[in-house]
Formats: C-alpha cells, sequence, structure tokens
C-alpha cells in the first residue's frame, strides 16, 4: 500500500526527543510540527490540523491527558488518532491515557520497528475513517436530495390532482401510495350540462419517476375536460402526448368516465384498467365496464383505439373504479385482496360510499403493511332525477 504524506503533531518537552522523530520522519517522508506543551498542543492542532497526534503525559502548563480531552472535544466527529508516548509504564497510567482518548500508549524507550508499524496502523485506520466519513456525507446528499425530491413530488402532484376540484359532493376517494409519492393519479372536474368527469391513471412504476410520467395525462385531462371535449379526443390527445414524451417501455394505465347526471349516463373509456363497477343502491353489481384498449402511450395515433362505451342508470347507485393496485395488494402472509374480498367489500358496505368501504376492507387486509403498488380507489354518485323516481 502506497504511504500517503501525513502531517504529525508531535508533543513533548524534551527537545531531544523532538529532533528524534523530525530526523525520523523526514526519511518517512512525513511533515513534522511541534509543541512542548499541552496548551501549545491544543493552539497547534487548531491551527495545523494535523493527521496524526504524538503526544508526551508529564508537560508545563498542561499535561497530555487534559490536552487530548481538549483536543478530542474540538475535534468533533473527526476522527485524529493520538498515540501517547511517555516513561510512564504503569498500568495505571496506560489506563489513563486511553480513557483520555488516546488510541494507543507506548512507553519509552520506544523499539522503532513496533513505532513504525504503530504509525502504519493508524494511517490506514485514519483513511477507512476518511472513507466512512465521506460515504456518510454522501449519503447525507443523498437523503437531503430524496427529502428535495419527495417535497417537489408531493407538490407536483397536488398540483397535478387540482384538490379543490376533488372536493364535490359526488365523489368519493381514497390513495395509498407505495411510496413517499404515488404514481397513481385520480382527478376530476366538472363539466357543463351537469357532466362530470373523472380519471384514475396508473402509470408504470411508482415515485418520482412515474408521477412526472402523469403530468401530460393531468393537464390534458384538466385543460379538455373543462372545455367538454368528447372522451375520445381526450384519450386521443393523452395518448399523443404520452409518445412525444416518454419512452416507449413506459405507459399509463388509464379508466376515464364522464357521468352526465341530468341524462342518467355513464361514458367509459378503460385502456389497460380494472373493470369499471355500477353498484345500485342494494349493494349489487349491475354493470362491469370492462378494458376495452390497450394503455395509453403504446399504440401510434393510427393504431389507438379511443371507443367508448356507454350505460343509462335506471336506478340510483355509484359507480367504482380502482388501480390494479387495490386488486393485487398482498396481506402480510402474501396473500392478494383479489376480486373476490373486493367483490364481498361492495356488497356489504351498508351506508358507507362503495369507496369508503373499498378502503376499510384493504386497510384490514394490509394489516399497517405498506402496499406494493400504488392504490386508487373512486367512487361517483349517480342519483335518479326527481322525474325518472
Amino acid at each position: 500500500m502506497n504511504e500517503k504524506t501525513l502531517k504529525i503533531l508531535a508533543v513533548d518537552d524534551t527537545e531531544m526527543n523532538l529532533n528524534l522523530l523530525a530526523r525520523f520522519f523526514s526519511r518517512k517522508g512525513h511533515e513534522m510540527v511541534t509543541a512542548t506543551n499541552g496548551q501549545e498542543a491544543i493552539e497547534c492542532f487548531e491551527r495545523e490540523q494535523p493527521d496524526l497526534i504524538l503526544m508526551d503525559v508529564m508537560m508545563p502548563v498542561m499535561d497530555g491527558y487534559e490536552a487530548t480531552r481538549e483536543i478530542r472535544q474540538r475535534s468533533g466527529e473527526k476522527w485524529i488518532p493520538i498515540i501517547f508516548m511517555s516513561a510512564k509504564a504503569a498500568v495505571e497510567d496506560q489506563v489513563a491515557g486511553l480513557d483520555a482518548g488516546g488510541d494507543d500508549y507506548l512507553t519509552k524507550p520506544v523499539n522503532m520497528r513496533i513505532f513504525d508499524a504503530k504509525i502504519k496502523a493508524m494511517q490506514r485506520i485514519a483513511d477507512m475513517s476518511d472513507a466512512l466519513s465521506l460515504q456518510a456525507t454522501e449519503l447525507e446528499k443523498y437523503r437531503a436530495a430524496a427529502e428535495e425530491e419527495k417535497y417537489l413530488g408531493n407538490t407536483l402532484m397536488e398540483r397535478m390532482t387540482r384538490a379543490g376540484k376533488m372536493s364535490d359532493e359526488l365523489l368519493d376517494s381514497w390513495l395509498l401510495p407505495a411510496e413517499h409519492m404515488s404514481g397513481d393519479l385520480v382527478a376530476a372536474c366538472r363539466g357543463g350540462d351537469d357532466r362530470f368527469y373523472v380519471m384514475v391513471a396508473d402509470a408504470t412504476g411508482h415515485g418520482l419517476l412515474a408521477a412526472m410520467m402523469q403530468i401530460p395525462v393531468s393537464q390534458t385531462f384538466y385543460y379538455m375536460t373543462s372545455r367538454d371535449y368528447s372522451l375520445s379526443r381526450i384519450v386521443r390527445s393523452m395518448n399523443s402526448q404520452l409518445r412525444l414524451l416518454v419512452p416507449r417501455d413506459r405507459f399509463v394505465a388509464a379508466t376515464l368516465i364522464m357521468v352526465d347526471v341530468r341524462n342518467q349516463l355513464i361514458e367509459v373509456w378503460n385502456g389497460g384498467g380494472p373493470e369499471a363497477l355500477f353498484v345500485d343502491g342494494q349493494r349489487n353489481i349491475v354493470h362491469r365496464f370492462e378494458s376495452n384498449a390497450a394503455p395509453l402511450g403504446i399504440f401510434s395515433d393510427e393504431e389507438f383505439e379511443a371507443h367508448t362505451r356507454v350505460y343509462q342508470w335506471q336506478i340510483a347507485g355509484e359507480l367504482l373504479a380502482y388501480s390494479d393496485g387495490v386488486i393485487d395488494a398482498l396481506s402480510d402472509d402474501g396473500e392478494p385482496f383479489g376480486e373476490e374480498r373486493l367483490e364481498h367489500s361492495i356488497s356489504h358496505c351498508g351506508d358507507k360510499t362503495v369507496c369508503a368501504a373499498v378502503a376499510d376492507a384493504l386497510c384490514k387486509h394490509l394489516k399497517g403493511e405498506r402496499a406494493q403498488d400504488d392504490i386508487s380507489v373512486i367512487s361517483v354518485t349517480c342519483p335518479l332525477q326527481e322525474n325518472n323516481q
């Protein structure tokens, strides 16, 4: 192993000892600075920032024990090797030196071969300490960057979902991210003529990357639904944006819904999402909207399937939509939530909304464990118009 040049602080009140050490370190290619008492040692430590300290014990003004304790206090988290060198050879003296903060204790006269080996050993330990300190600094940078990413991601998701628009008497929603930010997106917007638009979108992956993929989806959704564009035009625009902006191995499974309260109509485009369910007041599933298209971002405009399906409700109920994280959610023993539990929670939801019932059942299933995938659930109330009651 190549030896690096060390700056060594030698503390001794005997000039002959300092001269001996100076000649030794000069032959080894190291730099040596000196102090003749403990107080000078502290001042020299602050000024020179040495790599290693050789400390005598018995000195005027301040002894080596007190100087070592003060240096340890001032050095903070940075470790500086300190070796005591003293004629005091009693066990009690050696223990006192180690208790004061010394890393080794050599008795005079010192065997120079052992001394040289000790210096090399301390150099190796110091190098490892510096490497660990550097790693800790890098880890702290990563942690700070992760916290910044978390803050930016949460701000981004809040703006994308436009939380104010999610507060609607027709809508109930529940999101459980697998990480500190979700790759799922739930969006809702009121259109004209009693039209209510809702979307559940599930981007490939988790965290910030998945959330970033939702930006063009969210922007297109809010811009076009507020202007009452048709679902077919909306999903075509979303698909074009994703094809333009994201890599080919990335896509967004999405379910877009338009609820026409005035005419009691539901229009759905389901691209790669789980089936959406219309549930009547008796908690029976009376209609299913299965996926009839590929997710957004896979096919070109010419190949893309934008066909929607329409259902007219004759009895009041709720429309349930969710991401695949619901069905795939694993319990602590590895059992998926599955469609059977989903439909059981729907049929036994009582006075709760269907969304709330599914969320409660999922929480019981997970038992406090983190979900492996992002989870999103929404339900939209579909009332009967007075002239149809």
